[in-house]
């Protein structure tokens, strides 16, 4: 069954086997679209991950997955980063509500900003590193998105950063549903992707200095 034809047997009925192929073929990726939308906030609390996961599958299913269906209807070939998107803005809506809610309440709230957008002030030193620590960061995950293949990319990219920017250990990883692997199948991922980095950074940097040299300029090594 296609992934338009298995939207439309869960829209158009009360398919149970549709619905359970539904949650086991795209569980995974909407755990890990939370995960990763929750720790750009700074939480991972468990219990509101698998929250999240479940108001993604009633936002998905709502008025008879309508929203879904037209989606799948137009983009067939599309609907999983439709679920993660609505997955990431579930998410993403939750964390806001949440922190706008303590900010009301007179509570001190620190929220990480995305990568993409920080807020430090560039003149003050602290300021000045930060926004090269996510500067380095942002450099860091696009090497890893043009590195990691396969279906697993995007579950291996979250240990990743899980582990680096987090700090979380192997086994609070694999304590989570959506990871699927033991603490030992973790510490394998963390050992694969740094290899992995390490190699793709050092062929960008040979690259980069084979193009200079094309275009007149001494390598680095040869001042």
């Amino acid at each position: 069954m296609s992934e338009e034809e298995l939207v439309r047997a869960c829209a158009e009925g009360n398919d149970g086997a549709a619905w359970d192929e539904f949650v086991s073929r795209f569980s995974h990726s909407i755990g890990l679209s939370i995960i990763r939308t929750a720790y750009q906030w700074g939480e991972i609390p468990q219990q509101v991950v698998d929250d999240l996961v479940q108001d993604t599958y009633f936002k998905l299913c709502s008025n008879k997955c309508r929203q879904l269906l037209e989606f799948a209807a137009q983009h067939p070939d599309a609907i999983p980063g439709y679920v993660k998107t609505i997955a990431v803005n579930v998410a993403h809506d939750y964390f806001k509500s949440l922190h706008s809610q303590k900010r009301g309440s007179g509570e001190v709230s620190q929220i990480r900003e995305d990568m993409d957008h920080p807020k430090a002030a560039p003149n003050k030193r602290g300021g000045q590193e930060a926004i090269e620590r996510e500067v380095l960061f942002k450099q860091i995950d696009d090497c890893l998105e043009s590195c990691l293949e396969g279906p697993d990319r995007d579950r291996d990219r979250t240990i990743f950063w899980l582990y680096y920017q987090q700090g979380m250990t192997a086994k609070d990883i694999a304590a989570l549903p959506a990871i699927g692997l033991s603490a030992k199948g973790v510490e394998s991922v963390i050992v694969r992707v740094i290899r992995q980095l390490r190699e793709r950074m050092v062929s960008m940097q040979i690259g980069s200095r084979s193009t200079q040299g094309e275009k007149g300029f001494l390598p680095a090594e040869s001042y």
